[in-house]
C-alpha cells in the first residue's frame, strides 16, 4: 500500500492506494504543520485514521506539507510517520513540490500557492529550481487567507472601514474585542488558521468597494512578491493551487489580467492529481 498526504496548516488530505487491488480511499485530518505540532501529534493523527493492520501494510509514504521546507521540519514529520508506519519508506517534501507535481506533472511551470498561506516556485518538470522567499504568516503570506484576514482586522480595530462593513463585522463576530484578538494571535496554537478564517467574511462582502479594494491589494502584493521576478526570468506558464486561488478565482484572474500574467490552471486540492502522478511514476 502507498499513503499520500497533502497537509496545510488547516487540514490534511490523505489517500491510501492499494497497489494490488488498485483501489484508493480518502481520509481527512487536522493540519500537520511542523511549526505548530510535534512528532507525537503526527503519530497520533495517523494512528487515529488507520488500523494497525493497515499501517503495517503501508510500504511507501509521500508526505507533502506546509512548513516542510527544511531538514528540521521534515524530520519532525518523518519521526512521527516512522513511529506509525514502521514498514514504510518515507519521503517528506514541501507543499510547493506537491503543487508542482499536481499542477504540472513533468512539465515546467511557475507554481503558486494561495491558501491559508502563500508561496511560489519555479519547477523544471522534475525539480524546484528556484523558490520565493517566504516570511510566513507574521511578516508575509501576501495574497493568502491569513493576509487578507490580517488586513481586515487591522482596518476593523482602527475603525478605518466604512460603517456598513464595521456593523456587519460586529454583527457576525459580537464577542471579538481587541484583548481576545491579541490572545488568539499570540497564544493560540494556529494563529495563521485563525486569521485565514476571516476570508469567509471577506468573500461574503466582496461586492463592497472597500472589501474589493482589500482583495485587489492583497493579490497585487502577491504578484509583487511571488510572481513578477519569475515571469521576467522564465518563459513558463503560471499555475495556482489552494482554497483562496479557487474561491477567489474571478478576483484573482482579474488581477492577473491587469498585470498581463497568463495562467494555465487553477485547482483547489492536489491530492487526486498527486495520486495520479505517483501511479504513473510506479508504472514507469
Amino acid at each position: 500500500m502507498i499513503l499520500i498526504a497533502d497537509s496545510g496548516s488547516s487540514k490534511t488530505d490523505w489517500v491510501l492506494w492499494d497497489t494490488k487491488t488498485k483501489q484508493s480511499s480518502n481520509y481527512k485530518s487536522i493540519g500537520l504543520n511542523p511549526f505548530f505540532i510535534d512528532s507525537t501529534k503526527v503519530e497520533e493523527t495517523i494512528k487515529s485514521l488507520f488500523s494497525a493492520q493497515v499501517l503495517k501494510a503501508i510500504k511507501k509514504v509521500f508526505f507533502y506539507g506546509a512548513g516542510c521546507g527544511n531538514d528540521k521540519s521534515q524530520n519532525t514529520i518523518k519521526r512521527g510517520i516512522e513511529s506509525a508506519c514502521t514498514e514504510a519508506q518515507i519521503e517528506v517534501s514541501p507543499d510547493l513540490l506537491a503543487a508542482a507535481r499536481a499542477l504540472c506533472g513533468h512539465e515546467a511551470g511557475i507554481v503558486c500557492l494561495l491558501g491559508t498561506g502563500s508561496n511560489s516556485c519555479v519547477y523544471d518538470g522534475e525539480h524546484i529550481v528556484e523558490r520565493s522567499v517566504s516570511f510566513g504568516y507574521a511578516m508575509g503570506d501576501e495574497g493568502s487567507g491569513n493576509h487578507m484576514g490580517r488586513q481586515l482586522l487591522k482596518s476593523i480595530f482602527t475603525k478605518n472601514v466604512p460603517d456598513n462593513i464595521l456593523e456587519a463585522f460586529i454583527q457576525e463576530y459580537p464577542q471579538l474585542d481587541l484583548p481576545q484578538l491579541l490572545n488568539q494571535l499570540y497564544h493560540s496554537p494556529s494563529p495563521n488558521k485563525f486569521l485565514a478564517g476571516f476570508s469567509l467574511f471577506i468573500k461574503k462582502h466582496s461586492y463592497d468597494p472597500f472589501i474589493k479594494n482589500l482583495i485587489d491589494d492583497s493579490f497585487d502584493q502577491f504578484c509583487d512578491f511571488f510572481i513578477f521576478d519569475f515571469v521576467k526570468k522564465y518563459d513558463y506558464p503560471t499555475y495556482f493551487l489552494g482554497s483562496i486561488a479557487w474561491n477567489y478565482k474571478k478576483e484573482l484572474t482579474n488581477r492577473l489580467k491587469k498585470h498581463q500574467i497568463k495562467y494555465a490552471k487553477i485547482i483547489q486540492h492536489p491530492i487526486e492529481a498527486l495520486l495520479t502522478y505517483h501511479k504513473n511514476n510506479l508504472i514507469k
